[in-house]
């Protein structure tokens, strides 16, 4: 089997800087890893993403991604303010683009779970919207703060960054931003949660099992 890691632990984790990536078996575990800024993406981050991607699309024996990130504060606050992704022409990503940093964006095929494991904010819903299920901690909230811009003609510039928060919090006068996890599991944009120290178990078996991909439980 051709790994996307080459070592002889194929738990050991390796590293593009601040992007964790280790495989084991047919399972890609890919970790957020810059607790300083709270995991939020500068230029030099989403390049590695990319190129993580790009070396993914080339290994059919990996069948699953595992997206989650370093500490218990935050899974990741969106881009870096003061260094954001740079924009892209003719990246890894094999078409014109801005700010692509999940796999989908990057015509990666696998499935992808999200274990979010502190607050989700801004840009990191890509990583969101782009996961065929996501697992939150008991700590994980869900926060959009540019919700409430409107254009003049009322309709919203960000309307494609959060669709599903969107949608919950207008359908629910009582919920407010930030969202819980038990709110984004109620409205079904959360699959499971997970106590914190369980996250990353949770994530693995559902990747492993397949479900809900197959639409069997084990």
């Amino acid at each position: 089997m051709m790994m996307l890691v080459q070592s002889d632990d194929t738990n050991q984790a390796t590293t593009f800087g601040n992007v964790l990536f280790e495989q084991d078996g047919g399972i890609l575990w890919v970790t957020l890893n810059r607790t300083i800024a709270l995991n939020a993406i500068n230029s030099a981050m989403a390049d590695q993403l990319r190129e993580m991607w790009a070396r993914v699309r080339a290994h059919s024996d990996i069948h699953s991604i595992v997206i989650s990130a370093a500490g218990s504060e935050a899974f990741c606050v969106g881009f870096d303010t003061v260094d954001p992704p740079k924009p892209m022409f003719e990246g890894t990503c094999g078409e014109p683009s801005f700010g692509y940093i999940s796999p989908k964006e990057c015509g990666v095929e696998q499935r992808v779970v999200v274990a979010v494991n502190g607050i989700a904010c801004r840009d990191s819903f890509r990583f969101l919207r782009d996961a065929d299920v996501v697992i939150a901690a008991r700590n994980a909230s869900f926060f959009e703060p540019r919700l409430g811009i409107r254009r003049e003609d009322g309709s919203s510039p960000y309307s494609k960054v959060a669709p599903a928060l969107r949608v919950l919090i207008a359908s629910d006068t009582t919920i407010r931003n930030p969202v819980t996890a038990d709110q984004a599991m109620e409205s079904g944009l959360v699959w499971e949660i997970a106590p914190l120290a369980s996250l990353r178990t949770v994530a693995g078996r559902v990747a492993r099992e397949g479900c809900p991909f197959t639409g069997v439980c084990a």
